[in-house]
This record gives C-alpha cells, sequence and structure tokens, in this order.
C-alpha cells in the first residue's frame, strides 16, 4: 500500500513538474513584463524541457500531466458561470476539464505504448525502446489537431509562439521528431538541432494610441449590468460620446466592442439614423444584436458608412456559449439548466469585408478572431471585437492575444482588436 502512494504521489508530481513547464508560457505572458528576448529564452527552454520530460515518463504521468495542463490552460471557462448564476459549478467544470485532458493524453501515450509492443512483437528487430518516443512524439502531434466541438484553444503548437521557435506544423513535427531522437538514441547534444529551426520573426503587439486616423475603443462594462434595460440608454449615450469624441480628434474610423449596445439596434430606428448622420464623418463598426424573427437573433458587428449601414453577422458561434452543439432535444436541456434558457443564436453562411482607408479588412466577432476558419483565404487585415467581460479576472484575455499572435504568424494578417472586459490592441506581423 505505501508503495503504491509512493508511486502516485510520484507520478503526480512528475505531472505537476511537465504541467507547469508547459504551461508557464501562458502565465509569463499575463502576469510579467519581461524583455522580449528573455521572455523567448526561459519560454523555449520550458517548452523543449517539457516536451522531452513527456515524451520520457509512462502512463501514468502522462495522465496527470494532462490533468494539470487541461486546468492551467482552460480553469477560466468555468468562470462564466458565475455570471450566469451558477457559481457552484466553477470547481466541477474546471475538474472535468482537468480529467477531459487527463484522459486523452494518457489515452495517447497508452495507444503508442501498446503499438510499440505490437511492433516488437510481429518484428523482433524492431525493438520497443526503438520506437516508444518516436510513436509518443507522433501522438503529441495528433494532439494539437484534437479540437471538441471546434473549439481550438487548447493547441500545443502555441508553446512556441513567445519562443525562438516557429509554430507552422512541420516546425512542430521537426522539434518532436529531434527530442524523439535525442531520447531514443540518448544523445542530449542532439538537441542542438533544434538550433536549426529557429524563427524569431514574431508578431507585435501594439497600443491602440499609436493609430494616427483609426479609434479602437476599449471599454470595461460589468456583463451583470450590461444586459439590463435600464442601462440601455447609458451605453447608448457612451457610444455616441465615443463617436464625437473621435471625429473631434480627426478620426476616420472607430471600432467599438462586441454586443456594446446591447439591443437589436436594427429594432431601434432613432439610434440608426443618429449613427447613419454621424457615418458621413467617420465609418463606425459597433457590435450589437440583429433581429431577424423570433427565437431567430444574431449576433451582428454593423458597420455604418457614408450615410448608410450594412452588417457582419457572426459565422463561427462560441461552442455552448452561442450555440448549443449537442443534439436538440439535449441542447434545449442544457441550455435551460446552465443558461437561463436562451436560445441559441444563428450562424451567418459567409463572412463581411468593408474597404475603409484604402484598405479591405475582414469583420471577425470574438471567437471568430481565434478560429482557423477566419484565417483560411489570410485576410490582410481583420478588425476583432471582443466582449470578455464574461471571464473578467482570468487569464482568458492573454490566451487569446497568444492565439491571435499565433494566426498573425501563420497568416500575416494584421489585426485591429476592439474589447470589453480587458485593453484593445494591435498585432502587427513582422515585416521583412
Amino acid at each position: 500500500m505505501k508503495i503504491k502512494t509512493h508511486f502516485t504521489t510520484l507520478h503526480i508530481t512528475k505531472g505537476l513538474i511537465i504541467a507547469i513547464c508547459l504551461s508557464a508560457f501562458i502565465y509569463l505572458s499575463h502576469f510579467m513584463q519581461l524583455n522580449e528576448y528573455i521572455l523567448y529564452f526561459i519560454n523555449s527552454t520550458l517548452a523543449l524541457v517539457g516536451l522531452y520530460f513527456l515524451l520520457k515518463s509512462d502512463t501514468k504521468t502522462w495522465f496527470f500531466s494532462g490533468f494539470f495542463m487541461g486546468i492551467f490552460w482552460l480553469w477560466w471557462l468555468g468562470v462564466s458561470f458565475y455570471y450566469y448564476g451558477h457559481p457552484f459549478l466553477i470547481l466541477p467544470s474546471i475538474l472535468l476539464l482537468g480529467l477531459l485532458y487527463g484522459a486523452l493524453f494518457a489515452l495517447a501515450s497508452f495507444l503508442a505504448t501498446k503499438l510499440a509492443q505490437i511492433l516488437e512483437q510481429h518484428f523482433p528487430l524492431i525493438l520497443q525502446e526503438y520506437t516508444i518516443y518516436f510513436l509518443k512524439a507522433f501522438m503529441l502531434f495528433l494532439l494539437s489537431f484534437f479540437e471538441p466541438f471546434g473549439f481550438n484553444w487548447f493547441n500545443l503548437r502555441l508553446l512556441f509562439i513567445n519562443t525562438i521557435f516557429g509554430v507552422h506544423l512541420w516546425q512542430y513535427g521537426a522539434i518532436l521528431f529531434l527530442l524523439a531522437l535525442t531520447l531514443t538514441l540518448n544523445k542530449k547534444y542532439l538537441l542542438l538541432l533544434t538550433l536549426l529551426l529557429i524563427d524569431l520573426k514574431n508578431p507585435k503587439i501594439l497600443s491602440p494610441k499609436t493609430l494616427k486616423d483609426i479609434e479602437l475603443v476599449s471599454t470595461n462594462i460589468d456583463v451583470r449590468e450590461k444586459w439590463k434595460r435600464k442601462n440601455q440608454e447609458l451605453y447608448t449615450k457612451l457610444v455616441l460620446w465615443h463617436i464625437n469624441d473621435a471625429i473631434s480628434h480627426n478620426k476616420k474610423l472607430i471600432i467599438f466592442p462586441e454586443s456594446i449596445l446591447p439591443y437589436f439596434l436594427n429594432l431601434d430606428t432613432q439610434m440608426v439614423q443618429s449613427l447613419q448622420e454621424l457615418s458621413k464623418k467617420i465609418t463606425i463598426v459597433v457590435g450589437s444584436l440583429y433581429y431577424k424573427k423570433m427565437n431567430d437573433y444574431l449576433n451582428t458587428a454593423y458597420i455604418f458608412q457614408n450615410g448608410s449601414y450594412k452588417v457582419a453577422n457572426k459565422v463561427v458561434l462560441v461552442p455552448f456559449g452561442e450555440a448549443n452543439p449537442l443534439p436538440k432535444w439535449l441542447g434545449e436541456w442544457v441550455n435551460k439548466l446552465f443558461f437561463d434558457g436562451s436560445v441559441d443564436y444563428h450562424g451567418a453562411k459567409e463572412f463581411t469585408y468593408i474597404n475603409a482607408l484604402n484598405k479591405r479588412y475582414k469583420i471577425a466577432i470574438c471567437y471568430e478572431g481565434t478560429s482557423k476558419k477566419t484565417y483560411e483565404d489570410n485576410p490582410k487585415f481583420l478588425i476583432v471585437i471582443s466582449n470578455n467581460g464574461w471571464f473578467k479576472g482570468s487569464i482568458e484575455p492573454t490566451v487569446q492575444k497568444l492565439l491571435m499572435k499565433y494566426f498573425v504568424k501563420l497568416h500575416g494578417t494584421f489585426i485591429y482588436h476592439a474589447i470589453n472586459g480587458s485593453p484593445s490592441f494591435i498585432i502587427m506581423p513582422y515585416k521583412d
């Protein structure tokens, strides 16, 4: 009994240390303002060390590594239950996330081990010690494709976004291959080959203050107050004030956060007319809701320009948060039980573009800014509007920013991001 306890404790400890190495990049970005190259060095070292010891570990350690990583990366998902009036669900949801990713990692290690045993059994010349590390590396490679319900915020390639390495799939695969080769041959100097994969062309995060013609609005509205009818006039006046202020400073484009106007804007004729008139002086991108018919609502960005307007409806909806991916009967039950009986939004079929300041901008709403579908056509300029108020006080804004940097590095997109609940920012791709 003591021996079992000892080994269980050892597995937990090793799993925790590995998870810390493979999660530190998030918390270093969130809590510390380090010199760029010091940050790259620390993140690069921790990523390689964490992956090295994970490949070297057994299935039990993989379980605890995945368990703690799932929590360290995604615990903030449970925070939204606080705003839905179910704070007692925060801890169970966090533990469930840990168990999900723990089971996923354990399964990956188990399959790799079993496959290595089968290969040795059927091909005696292929010893298990020659294949086990490569098979585990292959499983980690496959895990980078795991996106339940399209949710891609647990992406192992993010480990290398603020490092000296690249984030392309082939680069991630090459790093895993070199780690597996090092372990198989027991030649640690082979890790020096990873230096061949150095890629310092990282995107830059800029302040909205650097913009001359664009006003990128940042707000800090409590989501518990936002949707109260009595506050609608307050937020309407806030939007109008920001627009007039931007006009007085000769701005040509103003971008507001997601659903800054917490009502169906297309039903408010007076506000629409006011914004149309103001749009003769400045292009306005403002988040609100769009009413098509009863139980058919859209999360929308309204674009007012030259006295008229069009809408950019959200294409990629947040699983569970905006559209329940479960079968209809089960989805309705979940919505009623956990989300106050809210009706799912409906997604649009295609993205919207606008022309302003002699550029063509693609419009994305919150979650879309971190969806690979948004970047399929390699947009040159992307306007993203978000509401991070549902996760205030958590690491969610940092993970969101890291994901956007990841896509900017892959696609060379220039992002303008207006946010409620955390500071707005710009991401500029590396320029040769």
